[in-house]
């Protein structure tokens, strides 16, 4: 899935060698480079269709992570215990990702030694993956309906395609230059191992912008869209030795070739600096072929230039021997001729066993049950077994419980019998105490209440009504707390309830008296005191 189209190759193994079943390539139509093809929302839809106007199976599906959401480098770290070698490779990883390291998913795999450079340090080719792209790349393909088997970085995949093409006694290490849309991938490997890779930001993107620039640069009549772009692209020498010859409009061959070269050029050179720093790790050992895949490829006079600058063998990825068509596949030449785009899907298909897999292992282990329908059945039995061994066991422990619960339900009617004096003599404690108290009040000395109700009535202005005496609880004299009000608040004098107050205070009855309220517009009032007694 990258960010133009999507490319699905379907392949059976035969007697042999291999043979394609189907291809499809599903074009996205980006506008921009580096988009991501999840930012379509019709990305799952899409992948559901081109399955089916091939006929492809939905399970064994094996994808590759997009370059850019996926970090596949060297790094050269000394010998260490492997947890500290984990997080020095996480630290190494960081340099190059554009996502958070810490939360990315890291599998790192230690290059064969024995060819390394000597000294303390070895050589490791670290692979990282953001969590959240794993999840959604997943999610995308389960939506489609797909089972998928691995999630590879591409560096992973081609060196099992490179086993179906290099003869048994290829000495020299081979490169892959994958020329994406907007990126470049260097991949370097002796034998099928892979020993060394790169990416760098350059594509297939930055060449076609380069053309439309050229026709916004030279002439009104030579503009460019996108989709001319494409098609100069794929279609026009544009190294061509006739650079008179026009484009389009009054833009020439020589014009446009001129705003392209450049970026050919940076593709080359980061290669090159990839192949140079190859040699300086592995004792001077040379590069001996370059395979040219991706889209850019299809570029006319592109393998030639990329020649003339290298020392190295440079061919295009084509379509292999070892690899038959189907013959229900109409459009074989077509297949051939666009094959340097189809190379990734197909080395994808080829793969079989991963040194590298970003598929968490819970999702293995569903996805295999998934594609072998009849395990289902394994942890469905299991799951009944099991329920019924639990109940056999809790079923046969339920009379010996019964037994148990009958055995405490007679002890304890026996402790109740043997309870009931004790509960009769603290009824009759009970009883004793509350006498005991009854007797101790007796003998302490009470208030005189006629005496004072007496007093009250007594001292009590015929305009004040006392509504209310209540007792107070407390230790010591008894207090009262004593309500009021005054009945015509216009004869009442000025202060008259304080005059009152003054009054209860001056009587032998009462001492300690306190005002705690009066209300003049309502002519309520309230009091407390001690009485003496």
């Amino acid at each position: 899935m990258g960010s133009s189209a999507v490319k699905l190759v379907q392949i059976y193994p035969v007697p042999g060698g291999w043979e394609i079943g189907g291809y499809a390539v599903q074009e996205l139509g980006a506008d921009g480079g580096g988009i991501s093809p999840f930012e379509n929302v019709d990305l799952a839809r899409r992948l559901k269709r081109v399955f089916s106007e091939i006929g492809a199976p939905r399970s064994g599906v094996i994808c590759a992570l997009r370059t850019g959401e996926v970090v596949t480098t060297l790094v050269q770290l000394a010998r260490m215990p492997k947890k500290e070698l984990e997080s020095a490779c996480r630290l190494e990883a960081g340099r190059w990702s554009a996502f958070n390291i810490e939360k990315a998913i890291l599998q790192q795999v230690t290059v064969d030694q024995g060819s390394a450079r000597p000294g303390v340090k070895s050589n490791h080719i670290v692979a990282a993956a953001g969590r959240e792209t794993v999840s959604r790349t997943l999610d995308v393909l389960r939506e489609a309906g797909l089972q998928t088997s691995a999630l590879l970085p591409l560096p992973f995949a081609w060196q099992h395609y490179l086993s179906s093409i290099l003869s048994s006694d290829e000495k020299s290490a081979v490169a892959v230059v994958d020329v994406g849309f907007s990126r470049t991938m260097v991949s370097i490997y002796k034998g099928t191992r892979i020993r060394f890779s790169r990416e760098f930001e350059s594509g297939g993107f930055q060449i076609a912008e380069a053309i439309v620039q050229a026709g916004n640069t030279f002439g009104a009549t030579g503009r460019i869209s996108r989709d001319e772009a494409e098609r100069i692209q794929k279609t026009v020498n544009l190294f061509s030795a006739d650079g008179i010859r026009s484009v389009k409009g009054n833009l020439t061959v020589a014009q446009v070739g001129g705003m392209v070269r450049p970026v050919l050029e940076k593709i080359v050179q980061e290669s090159k600096r990839s192949f140079d720093y190859y040699r300086q790790l592995y004792r001077q050992e040379e590069v001996g072929r370059i395979y040219l895949t991706g889209g850019a490829v299809l570029m006319p006079g592109f393998v030639n230039f990329f020649q003339d600058r290298v020392r190295q063998t440079v061919e295009p990825l084509d379509f292999p021997d070892k690899i038959k068509i189907h013959s229900s596949i109409e459009s074989g030449e077509e297949l051939k001729k666009i094959f340097p785009r189809l190379a990734r899907a197909t080395a994808l298909a080829l793969s079989r066993k991963w040194e590298v897999n970003f598929i968490p292992p819970l999702d293995k282990i569903l996805q295999n049950i998934l594609r072998r329908k009849e395990l289902i059945v394994v942890p469905v039995l299991a799951l009944i077994l099991i329920s019924y061994v639990f109940y056999r066991s809790i079923a046969d422990q339920i009379p010996v419980h019964q037994r148990l619960v009958e055995q405490k339900q007679a002890e304890l009617s026996a402790i109740e019998r043997n309870l009931v004096p004790y509960q009769v003599l603290e009824e009759l404690q009970r009883q004793l105490a509350a006498r005991r108290q009854a007797g101790i009040s007796a003998l302490v000395r009470q208030p005189d209440w006629k005496g004072i109700l007496k007093e009250l009535g007594r001292i009590t202005p015929y305009d004040v009504v006392l509504t209310g005496l209540m007792t107070l609880p407390g230790e010591g004299p008894q207090r009262v707390l004593c309500n009021g009000r005054v009945i015509d608040t216009g004869d009442f004098p000025p202060g008259g309830v304080t005059q009152f107050i003054v009054r209860v205070e001056n009587s032998p009855f009462f001492r300690e008296v306190e005002k705690i309220s009066e209300d003049m517009d309502r002519g309520t009032f309230s009091f407390s005191c001690t009485l003496v007694y």
